[in-house]
C-alpha cells in the first residue's frame, strides 16, 4: 500500500505540496508552502522525513508550487530536485519576493553521478530534458521509473507520471491545453495510443491514483470564449477612447494577453511593466515549450513601436500622459502592490476607462476588494478568466484520456471542487475525491 499526504492544494486555490509514503520512504511532489514565520506546520512535518526523502519533483515554478524550496534548503536536502532547465531560469522571477538571491543553486552533473554537497545551503536540480523527450518512460533509481510530459502552463512546465514500487501516480501539475502560445502534450493511456505517426504523447498504464488540476471547477467556457468575451470589451473601451488596464503576474498568462492583444489591436498602444517585458523575453529563450510559431510572434511584439516600457514613475507618467487610450499592462494580478494602485488611480477616475481582471482573486486582495464593491465610481471593472487551469470539459477528457483513474481533484475551493466531483459522479465517474490539506489518502 502507498499513502498520500496532502501538504496543500485541495480545497484551495495556492500552495501545491503531495507527499507520497511507502514505509519510511518520502516522494514529494511540489513544495509550495506555506514558510510564514509563525507557521511552522510543514517544518515540523518534513524535518523528521528528511533523511527518507527519495526524490522532489517540481512541475513548474510558480511560487504557489515552489516556495517550500527553502524548507527543503533549511533541513540540508541533498536529493535530486526533477524539474526543467526552464523553470529553474524562473524561479528568481516567480520567487522575487522570497529574497531567492539567498538561494545558493546547484547543478549536479550526470544523473547516475554522485551527488556532492558541501553545503546545507545548497539545491541540486536534475533536468528531465536532458534525460528523455516527453512521453518516454526512464529509470531514475532502480525502484523509481518517471515519464513527463509538457504541461502549457508555463515554459518549462510539466506534468508526471511515477512508477514507485509498482504503484503509477500521474500528476498533472497546472495543466492547460489551450494555451495559444505554449505547447501541451496529452497523456494518454497506453491502450488509446493507436499511431506513432502522431507526436508521441505520454504512454501511460492502468493509474492507482491520478491528481488533477480542476481549478476551474464546473465551468464549461472554452478559451476561444474567454477571449472573444475580453476582446468585447476591450474594444468598447477603445471605441470611446478609453484606457484598459490589465493586472497580470509577472510570469505566466501576462506574456500571453500582451502578444494576443498586440495581435488583436493592431493600431494600440500597448504600455507595459519592464518586469513583464523580461519574463517575455525569457518565454522566447525557451522555444521546445512554444508553438512552432511562438518565437516569431513574440520577437514581432518586441521590436514594435507600439510597445512602451514602464521602468519608473516619471516613464509612466509620460507614457500615460503621451497615450490617452491604450492598454496597460501592469505587473501585479490582484492589484496588491504600490505600483499597481497607482495604476488603478490614473484610470479610476474616468467612467470610459476599464479594469480588467483575468485571474483569480484571492479574498482580502485589493483586486477582490474593487470586484467586490457595489458602491463603485468611475471606471468599470470586469473579470473575464483567461484560462491556464482545466475546467470540467478539460477533466472529463483527461480522466477519459486516462481510463477513468482514481482521481483526487486539486487546486480550487472547496465549493467549487464538490460540485466538480457531483457531476463528475453523475456523469458515471467512480473514486472521484474532493480532499483538504491535511488529509490522506490510501492506495494501490
Amino acid at each position: 500500500m502507498m499513502e498520500l499526504t496532502i501538504l496543500g492544494g485541495p480545497g484551495e486555490h495556492g500552495r501545491s505540496s503531495y507527499l507520497l509514503r511507502r514505509d519510511d520512504q518520502y516522494i514529494l511532489l511540489d513544495c509550495g508552502m506555506d514558510i510564514q514565520p509563525e507557521y511552522d506546520g510543514e517544518r515540523a512535518r518534513l524535518g523528521p522525513i528528511m533523511p527518507g526523502l527519495q526524490a522532489v519533483f517540481l512541475s513548474h515554478a510558480h511560487e504557489d508550487h515552489s516556495s517550500g524550496l527553502q524548507i527543503l534548503q533549511h533541513y540540508g536536502y541533498q536529493g535530486e530536485i526533477w524539474t526543467t532547465r526552464a523553470t529553474v531560469r524562473q524561479l528568481p522571477v516567480c520567487l522575487k519576493k522570497m529574497e531567492y538571491e539567498r538561494y545558493a543553486l546547484t547543478e549536479a552533473g550526470s544523473v547516475h553521478a554522485q551527488a556532492e554537497v558541501t553545503s546545507r545551503d545548497e539545491l541540486q536540480f536534475r533536468y528531465l530534458e536532458d534525460m528523455a523527450p516527453p512521453g518516454e518512460w526512464i529509470s531514475i533509481r532502480p525502484e523509481l521509473e518517471i515519464c513527463w510530459g509538457r504541461a502549457g502552463h508555463l515554459p518549462g512546465s510539466i506534468w508526471i507520471t511515477l512508477n514507485w514500487y509498482g504503484k503509477k501516480i500521474f500528476y498533472t501539475g497546472d495543466y492547460s491545453a489551450e494555451s495559444r502560445l505554449l505547447q501541451a502534450d496529452r497523456p494518454l493511456h497506453h491502450s488509446r495510443i493507436v499511431s506513432r505517426a502522431h507526436p508521441l504523447p505520454g504512454q501511460i498504464p492502468d493509474l492507482d491514483l491520478a491528481i488533477v488540476d480542476a481549478a476551474y471547477g464546473v465551468d464549461t467556457d472554452r478559451q476561444g470564449n474567454k477571449l472573444a468575451q475580453l476582446g468585447r470589451y476591450m474594444k468598447e473601451t477603445l471605441l470611446h477612447s478609453g484606457t484598459v488596464l490589465l493586472p497580470v503576474p509577472v510570469y505566466g498568462r501576462g506574456q500571453e494577453l500582451m502578444l494576443w492583444a498586440y495581435e488583436q489591436f493592431p493600431k494600440v498602444p500597448i504600455l507595459v511593466e519592464q518586469e513583464l517585458l523580461d519574463a517575455l523575453k525569457l518565454f522566447a529563450s525557451d522555444e521546445q515549450w512554444l508553438q512552432p510559431d511562438g518565437v516569431g510572434r513574440i520577437e514581432r511584439l518586441l521590436q514594435s513601436t507600439r510597445l512602451h516600457s514602464m521602468t519608473d514613475d516619471s516613464s509612466r507618467e509620460a507614457l500615460i500622459q503621451a497615450h490617452s487610450s491604450a492598454l496597460i499592462f501592469t505587473d501585479d494580478g490582484m492589484m496588491q502592490s504600490s505600483k499597481a494602485q497607482q495604476h488603478y488611480m490614473r484610470v479610476a477616475a474616468r467612467q470610459d476607462n476599464r479594469v480588467i481582471f483575468t485571474g483569480d482573486l484571492a479574498q482580502g486582495s485589493f483586486g477582490r476588494t474593487l470586484m467586490m464593491d457595489m458602491e463603485h465610481r468611475g471606471c468599470q471593472i470586469l473579470h473575464v478568466r483567461y484560462k491556464v487551469h482545466q475546467g470540467l470539459p478539460d477533466v472529463r477528457q483527461m480522466l477519459l484520456d486516462l481510463k477513468s483513474p482514481r482521481t483526487l481533484l486539486v487546486h480550487a475551493p472547496v465549493p467549487r471542487t464538490d460540485g466538480l466531483a457531483l457531476r463528475l459522479e453523475q456523469e458515471g465517474f467512480q473514486q472521484v475525491h474532493s480532499l483538504l490539506a491535511e488529509e490522506q489518502l490510501v492506495f494501490g
